[in-house]
């Protein structure tokens, strides 16, 4: 895969839009520290998902130490279509995978990359990968919350977090802190994984507590995240993955930790089902008695984009009537989020452009978006509003 250049002003909505319309559901795992067995949930996740008959991509953007290909055993060298696309590796019905290491000439050879470099080789990876129509696309990202997670929550709006810890008190310790990095990226949590919670006596099957448990679902209560499930910590899942046998492993159903996986794994189905999020109908908010409607300014006129706005215009509405019209300066500096559209309580948000991330948060919090207004007065963009012209 040839290694494009990161130019200034390259539309990645653009790039990647026309491969991720044609996956429901994208889903990040992620943990704050190393050592708690992510991958291998991410492998076996994905692996079980397939099992129900899902179609799934697994994608590994971990630069530094891909583990994906050993744990499933995937061959270095990937197809490429007559498209000059990456096509993914099928290593089970239901499930492909493609992996950053297969285009590594050098397995052995470290990668010393910064962020930008990084961010434009996650973009271009993403987008170059003919994945096709996907039900799930589980991506594996490197421990922390570094320049790779970042990169997937810009690049990937509806990306959602399943988080892996073990009990210990330091992994306690560190996953709060993946918890606060998706709530400052605006990144929703599908939900936490407890791993290694109790070990499985290969001799007799009994489950010995020979770490703390229960820390990660506690964690969960207090953070209000969902909690997935727990999974006890299996010496056969660990040498299934070192010969790079784990979709052989997991046809054993009376296995405990392939019972607990795939319980999780129908937590997680039902749990995206409840966080579906749709478009606010605008015919509600004209239909409410008071609603309030927000419009992003530069120096005026309706702002451009978003983000580069130095006012925002506050519209009161009631009984079908502008009551009142505020100019407010937001406090922050640099891009405005769209928070601050959120915490000023607005119930619409019109604007000439908007990235898919800023509709995502819009709808996630029951705010309604109103696109492409032409150039014109707040009052006068309200009463089109109003009156139903602007849809």
């Amino acid at each position: 895969m040839k290694q494009e250049k990161q130019m200034p002003g390259i539309d990645e909505e653009a790039i990647l839009k026309p491969v991720l319309t044609h996956i429901k559901h994208k889903l990040m795992v992620l943990s704050g520290k190393g050592g708690v067995g992510k991958s291998t949930i991410a492998a076996c996740l994905a692996i079980a998902l397939a099992k129900k008959g899902n179609k799934v991509g697994l994608l590994d953007i971990d630069l530094h130490g891909p583990s994906i290909p050993h744990l499933l055993n995937i061959p270095d060298i990937l197809d490429i279509s007559p498209e000059q696309k990456v096509l993914p590796k099928e290593i089970m019905p239901n499930l492909e995978v493609v992996s950053m290491e297969c285009f590594m000439a050098d397995k052995d050879q470290a990668v010393i990359w910064r962020g930008p470099l990084k961010h434009a080789a996650i973009r271009q990876f993403i987008g170059d990968v003919q994945w096709g129509d996907l039900d799930y696309l589980v991506v594996d990202s490197p421990p922390g919350t570094g320049d790779e997670p970042l990169s997937i929550a810009q690049l990937i709006p509806e990306a959602k977090a399943i988080i892996v810890t073990t009990p210990q008190e330091v992994a306690l310790a560190d996953i709060r802190k993946s918890i606060t990095f998706c709530h400052e990226v605006d990144m929703d949590i599908a939900g936490i994984i407890e791993n290694m919670s109790g070990f499985i006596c290969p001799h007799c099957g009994k489950e010995v507590d020979i770490f703390k448990t229960g820390g990660g679902e506690r964690t969960a209560l207090a953070f209000h995240v969902e909690f997935l499930g727990k999974l006890p910590f299996d010496l056969g899942v660990v040498e299934a993955g070192d010969e790079g046998k784990l979709i052989k492993y997991m046809e054993k159903e009376d296995n405990p930790y392939n019972k607990a996986l795939f319980e999780i794994a129908d937590r997680l189905i039902q749990r995206l089902k409840e966080m579906e999020i749709k478009p606010v109908s605008l015919n509600e908010i004209r239909a409410k008695n008071s609603y309030k409607v927000t419009i992003p300014l530069k120096d005026g006129k309706p702002a451009p984009f978003l983000t580069n706005c130095d006012q925002i215009a506050m519209v009161h509405v009631k009984d079908s009537q502008i009551k009142k019209v505020e100019r407010i300066s937001p406090s922050q500096q640099g891009p405005i989020r769209p928070k601050v559209f959120v915490d000023l309580g607005a119930d619409l948000v019109m604007a000439k452009e908007m990235k898919e991330k800023a509709k995502y948060v819009f709808y996630k919090n029951k705010v309604g978006v109103v696109l492409d207004i032409p150039d014109a007065t707040p009052e006068e963009l309200v009463e089109k509003f109003i009156k139903g012209e602007l849809k």
